[in-house]
């Protein structure tokens, strides 16, 4: 098993941020397969995975996201499609499976979405990608150590809670079914 598929399994919503991230730092390689093997052969040592397969995996996001004209932005079909099954999931979550935990979570977090919806502009994004954008926001901002507003933060752990409310929903329809 490659790093990816444990993300998957274990978190969705920490999975698809590993996959936007890959895609970032693809870009930032320029595509280069030695940097890219490079990572592969470091992730693999440090995650005890198949060096193998990681490199494989890498490359063949790496070639997916030009074949499908992502070299400069946007997700491949293959980051994009489990979106859409977590947008889905959250209409189970609130509607027909009710629970109760999921749509505490979200209700708590929906100001919060709604202030982030004003900020980034955005028209008839659903709720997951918003959450989904915020969060990598956050990282990114992590990342670079820039100062976070405590009501930003405030903001950022209520999409927290939600995210991982939505993984373990995930793991309860999908894998424990």
């Amino acid at each position: 098993m490659i790093l990816s598929d444990t993300k998957k399994k274990e978190h969705i919503v920490e999975y698809i941020l590993f996959l936007w991230q890959i895609e970032d730092l693809i870009r930032a390689a320029k595509f280069n397969p030695d940097i890219l093997e490079g990572w592969a052969e470091e992730t693999s040592m440090r995650e005890d995975t198949d060096p193998d397969k990681e490199k494989e995996w890498i490359v063949g996001l790496a070639q997916s996201m030009r074949l499908e004209g992502k070299e400069t932005s946007g997700h491949i079909t293959k980051v994009s499609e489990p979106l859409v099954e977590l947008a889905h999931l959250h209409e189970m979550l609130l509607g027909t499976v009710e629970d109760l935990r999921y749509k505490e979570a979200f209700e708590t977090a929906k100001p919060f979405l709604k202030e982030l919806s004003v900020k980034q502009n955005d028209e008839a994004v659903h709720p997951v990608e918003q959450l989904l954008i915020g969060l990598y926001g956050w990282l990114i901002l992590r990342m670079k150590k820039q100062v976070i507003s405590p009501e930003s933060e405030a903001g950022f752990v209520a999409f927290r809670n939600w995210a991982n409310a939505l993984a373990r929903g995930h793991i309860k329809v999908y894998y424990d079914a």
